[in-house]
This record gives C-alpha cells, structure tokens and sequence, in this order.
C-alpha cells in the first residue's frame, strides 16, 4: 500500500510539474513581450527615440535617447557637479515616480513627505528590496546634482524587486530627481 501511494504521489507531482511548465513563456516570448510594451507605452505617449544624444538640455519634448544598454532616457535638467566628479559609494537621494507599461502608477515619493530613496553612487546594491537598480546609475552618467530625468528601464536595468517577484519581464517608466548628499 505504501509502495502504491509513493507511485501515485510521483505521479501526480510529474503531472503538475509538466502541466506548470506548459503555460509558462520561454524567456525569448518574454523579452518579445517585455520590447512590445515598452513600444506600446512609448506610442501612446507621443515618445519617439533617437540614436543620437541630443546637445541642447532640456532635450526636444518627447525625445528619448536609447543606450547600448537599452535604457531609454529623456534629460530634462543636468543639474550641476557632473559625473566624472562624483565619487564611488556618494550617497544621493532620489525622488521618483513610478509607472508601469500599462500606465498605472505603482509608486512614487516626488511630491511627498515620505523620505527619498539613497543609492551609493557606482555601487548598486542588488539586496536592497526597493530603490536600487542599474537604470539609475545609468541615469546618473548624464546629469549631476540636482539633475532631472524621464527613463524607461527595461527589466534586466530595473529593481531586482521585481525580478525577484514575478515569474515575466516587465518594464518601468521613471521620473527621478537626484540630491547629492554632502
């Protein structure tokens, strides 16, 4: 009996696993997914994307200049103090706003009391469980204190938050404003 009841359960968790893995997306459907709703996002927006850095700041309305990572930013404000200044580990606060692909707002601490998110500068920290992301250090080799930014960070850029806790890719939309701490 108990040789019956182990065959039955080896069964039945082989049927689940295979019936689990059929819905599932290959990992190319979701990265095709993840590209179509940042195009859908874009287009809806009136956003267009350029291969070239625009020179004059605030760039032209709309226009989002695309890395070779695949961040997509748009600079609205330089600030001042850039980059090649800034030290390793700097802390900076930053205020955001967040917006998935379908245009709902999932978080955000721009026009609150709540206290700003503090990255260490050229130091992502891949543990933290909200506020840390390659996407903003990125976004910090185009502006300096003070600067302003509009980016759409794909998931491989994005908060590990979110890798960590869903089973697709998804892209955010970000306005962040960056305060050097002394």
């Amino acid at each position: 009996m108990k040789q019956r009841f182990c065959i039955f359960a080896l069964f039945a968790i082989l049927a689940g696993a295979f019936y689990s893995c059929s819905d599932s997306e290959t990992y190319a459907e979701q990265l095709a997914a993840e590209k179509a709703s940042i195009s859908a996002f874009m287009k809806s927006r009136g956003y267009t994307v350029t291969s070239t850095i625009p020179k004059k700041v605030p760039w032209p309305d709309s226009v989002f200049y695309k890395t070779e990572s695949g961040l997509y930013i748009h600079v609205i404000d330089t600030g001042t103090y850039f980059i090649d200044t800034i030290p390793k580990n700097r802390p900076i606060c930053v205020r955001y706003f967040e917006i998935n692909m379908d245009g709902d707002t999932t978080y955000g601490n721009m026009n609150s009391a709540a206290f700003p998110e503090v990255i260490n500068y050229n130091n992502v920290c891949s543990a933290t469980t909200y506020g840390d992301c390659l996407a903003w250090h990125e976004a910090l080799t185009y502006v300096g204190n003070n600067g302003h930014v509009l980016i759409i960070a794909p998931a491989d850029l994005g908060m590990s938050y979110y890798s960590s806790t869903s089973s697709s890719l998804a892209a955010y939309f970000y306005e962040l404003r960056f305060k050097f701490q002394e």
